[in-house]
């Protein structure tokens, strides 16, 4: 009679210990969810606003054009001069009807291609 009330006891603190154990563990896990939600959070506002700056940055590249007297008075060039570049395909344009466009990546690429770097050091 004596060993079982002993058995008894050895055996509920095993649960205990088994049952505080598990809870700790759960604990840790509730905890690193915790900061992996957190993070989570972190990275995906910080995503979406790298995505908002880049799909502005696309809409003000992908369609800014200037029509011809835009371009003339901002390469400082003459109507004859422009068509002359036209001509040469020296820079890229659109035509409809009458009136022709200018994408401004492609008179930055004229530019570029005509670039000389100084060699004054």
């Amino acid at each position: 009679m004596n060993n079982i009330p002993n058995d008894y006891k050895t055996h509920l603190d095993k649960i205990v210990a088994d049952f505080y154990k598990k809870f700790d563990e759960e604990d840790k896990k509730r905890e690193s969810k915790k900061v992996i939600d957190q993070n989570y959070e972190k990275i995906e506002k910080r995503l979406t606003e790298l995505i908002k700056k880049l799909d502005k940055r696309l809409v003000q590249e992908s369609i800014q054009l200037l029509d011809n007297s835009q371009f003339m008075d901002l390469m400082g060039v003459s109507v004859k001069t422009a068509q002359n570049w036209r001509d040469a395909k020296l820079v890229s344009f659109s035509q409809i009807g009458s009136k022709i466009y200018y994408k401004v990546a492609d008179i930055q690429e004229l530019l570029d291609k005509n670039y000389r770097k100084s060699t004054i050091i």
